[in-house]
């Protein structure tokens, strides 16, 4: 059995793609989420209420075989420049993280957004239209960067169609193409925001809150995919 870290968790979504990959791969495996909030609705097998910056590489090392973290984006966040918005008070967490990753020998990917590339070198970038995301006509860019102790590649290309897009940020679901009505767009939805957003992201477990923060599962299944590949060697013997 592998032993999965999901570091700054959320409800789940990276642990739902690993959970998906695993299933496919017929590999058993044991995944522990760690936030420093409570989530109530973590899809993994086990949580942990911690400050993961507290969590040592060491512990990572005794404990797992693979972990995953997405540092909070609020530091990088395009959002941080709207009114009220405080992202730069925001700490960035991605140096220090990535130090305890690499410390911890353990395999590892590393997530976040597009702004944060200077601290990510060497990362691909992954976007909903390489997976057919999308919701009630309207397709899921959610572009995010990815770091891994292993060999990773995208699936394809962008393969934006210059459609209506829906994003999915602020506990909404934004329809945001200046060709279908930019911001003058109404953003209304058959079944509410909860449901297009559920739909596009491919979670129909978490809160509209939980959705502006995660990454689609089939981001993670992807790249698991790809590290199963990668240890298929390991896994067998």
């Amino acid at each position: 059995m592998l032993r999965v870290a999901d570091l700054y968790c959320c409800s789940g979504g990276a642990t739902r793609g690993i959970q998906r990959a695993a299933s496919r791969a017929g590999v058993r495996i044991h995944v522990t989420g760690f936030d420093i909030k409570p989530q109530r609705r973590y899809c993994g097998d086990a949580f942990e209420q911690r400050d993961v910056l507290a969590i040592t590489a060491e512990e990572l090392r005794e404990r797992f075989d693979f972990v995953h973290a997405s540092p909070k984006c609020q530091k990088f966040t395009k959002l941080k420049h709207a009114p009220g918005a405080k992202g730069d008070e925001h700490p960035n967490q991605i140096p220090d993280t990535l130090a305890i990753l690499k410390a911890s020998g353990c395999d590892w990917t590393l997530e976040n957004v597009e702004d944060a590339a200077p601290w990510m070198p060497g990362a691909i970038t992954l976007c909903g239209t390489m997976f057919g995301l999308g919701a009630q006509g309207c397709e899921l860019h959610r572009h995010r960067l990815f770091m891994a102790s292993f060999p990773i590649s995208a699936p394809c290309q962008c393969a934006h169609s210059g459609g209506p897009v829906i994003g999915v940020y602020g506990g909404h679901g934004r329809k945001r193409s200046a060709k279908f009505g930019g911001r003058g767009t109404r953003d209304v939805w058959e079944g509410g925001h909860r449901a297009a957003c559920s739909e596009a992201m491919g979670m129909d477990w978490a809160t509209l809150n939980e959705l502006s923060e995660a990454i689609p599962p089939a981001y993670m299944e992807h790249l698991w995919l790809q590290y199963l590949a990668y240890r298929v060697g390991e896994l067998a013997a």
